[in-house]
């Protein structure tokens, strides 16, 4: 008879973000591509070891380490620790799909040619209000909302698209 049929959208606006917030966010993702090569080395090495020595690292077990990194690091400590996490579990995906053989190994980020998203994957951090996108740390962003939300947004990913920033 009657089936449940989950329809998922992907909204995407364009935000103008004031000078600093623009540089904030591209602070933020040069931390990101950090982040994400030296997990991805941490990976590298923990498979290449000899058989009975390998370490497969999880997105919990660097998730946890996360905090550790964070108090060292500076310039990581001011992108959103949900950001930093979900850019883990990202990369956690891309190692399963090369496990399954389903892709190649994830590759090291480089600037200029890998841009990287800042996604915040929690509903209740960020908050979409008339021409205003609200992110963690970021503040409000002036956005063209040309269409309304339909339903409930789950995640919002702030991204470069062409030089702008784009949620």
């Amino acid at each position: 008879m009657f089936s449940s049929v989950l329809v998922r959208k992907g909204f995407c606006y364009r935000v103008y973000p004031s000078s600093g917030q623009a540089a904030r966010f591209t602070a933020w993702q040069h931390g990101l591509r950090c982040l994400w090569n030296l997990a991805n080395e941490q990976r590298r090495i923990g498979v290449s070891r000899p058989r009975g020595e390998r370490r497969y690292y999880s997105a919990f077990d660097q998730i946890n380490e996360l905090t550790e990194l964070r108090a060292e690091l500076p310039w990581l400590r001011d992108v959103p620790r949900d950001v930093c996490a979900q850019l883990l579990v990202e990369l956690d995906k891309s190692w399963q799909r090369m496990f399954l053989g389903l892709a190649e190994e994830p590759r090291f980020k480089r600037k200029g040619r890998d841009e990287l998203g800042a996604c915040e994957p929690h509903p209740k951090a960020f908050r979409l209000h008339g021409d205003l996108v609200w992110f963690p740390k970021l503040g409000n962003l002036r956005a063209v909302v040309h269409r309304p939300l339909e339903g409930v947004a789950k995640t919002c990913t702030l991204f470069r698209d062409r030089g702008s920033v784009v949620c």
